[in-house]
């Protein structure tokens, strides 16, 4: 039998979650992955550092109307750590540059930078993924803007001629780090 019908994964499928549960090959490799020691501790490791952010993200998802399994995201975007900074210079626990934490009023000046307020920069990406879901109407498609950017995913549909997120994927449409970012996050979500 195909491999996303063999137990446990069944039982996915009667699962409650506010994104799908894709049960991709790409899924179940990330699965499988954190399912090794190395796989297993990085995800421990974020998931003991949110342990202290928990509690607030789980608030201002629900009062922003955002799926709880997105808090997955901080995981991804920097472990949990409100003071990481990318090489690209996002900056914060989930990983705002600058002009997209301006549009969602994240202030920034010479001697104080609100990307790395945990409370301000939640309510910026829980408004960000609101803004995206109405987007596009999807949450993979969402979260993939998230990762590479809305124009990314605008100019891989237009290019493509499909708005899903999987067969973009098998087209080959999204930037490589953004084609393993959705299934991490559904993989975290299942683990």
């Amino acid at each position: 039998p195909p491999r996303s019908t063999l137990f446990p994964y069944t039982t996915l499928f009667r699962s409650s979650s506010g994104i799908p549960l894709d049960l991709s090959d790409q899924v179940l490799g990330f699965v499988h992955y954190f399912s090794t020691p190395k796989g297993r501790n990085t995800l421990i490791s974020g998931l003991r550092r949110s342990g202290r952010y928990r509690p607030l993200i789980e608030r201002i998802f629900a009062e922003e109307g955002v799926p709880q399994e997105l808090v997955y995201l901080a995981q991804a975007e920097s472990g949990f750590l409100p003071r990481a900074i990318s090489y690209k210079k996002a900056v914060g626990m989930w990983q705002f540059i600058a002009d997209t934490g301006a549009t969602y009023e994240l202030e920034r000046t010479t001697s104080f930078d609100e990307r790395f307020d945990p409370e301000k920069a939640t309510r910026a990406a829980a408004r960000y993924l609101k803004d995206l879901h109405n987007r596009y109407g999807d949450w993979y498609l969402a979260i993939a803007a998230y990762n590479c950017g809305a124009g990314a995913v605008d100019r891989a549909v237009e290019r493509t001629g499909y708005a899903d997120y999987w067969e973009l994927l098998k087209r080959h449409a999204l930037p490589r780090e953004t084609a393993n970012y959705v299934p991490i996050i559904v993989a975290m979500t299942i683990m």
